[in-house]
């Protein structure tokens, strides 16, 4: 293959966003498994209004219960799914949703900062509101 010349001193890495609450825009949902092997869905997020053009996606993990899952856990798990789709209005029913619902999905959300521990950067995180029932 020839020489590529494209603009490489260009590219940059994306920042986070001062935690506070966003529009929201699912624009990757992909089924698979953990590290463990259980179910999981791992979800890209597009930030809308960020006001910052280089604002890094957010990524979040949708972790499914099975029969592995120690029984203080399983609600846990459950509630996060469930505030996750209700924030975003992807519709649901008592047995479950359709994961090809994600994508295109939007919504309102805080976001807050995390430090990652291996390699010391600052991500963006959903906390996800508490269910209104």
């Amino acid at each position: 293959m020839p020489y590529i010349s494209v603009a490489l001193d260009d590219a940059k890495e994306g920042e986070p966003v001062p935690e506070g609450e966003y529009e929201l825009r699912i624009v990757k949902a992909e089924d698979g498994e953990s590290k463990k092997g259980n179910p999981m869905t791992t979800v890209m997020i597009r930030i809308e209004n960020a006001g910052i053009p280089n604002a890094a996606p957010v990524r979040h993990w949708i972790t499914y219960p099975t029969a592995q899952t120690p029984a203080d856990q399983v609600n846990m798990r459950l509630l996060d799914i469930k505030r996750f789709l209700v924030c975003f209005g992807i519709p649901f029913d008592g047995h479950g949703f359709d994961s090809a619902d994600l994508e295109g999905a939007t919504g309102r959300c805080m976001l807050t900062q995390e430090q990652n521990e291996e390699n010391g950067e600052i991500y963006n995180r959903l906390r996800l509101p508490r269910l209104k029932e």
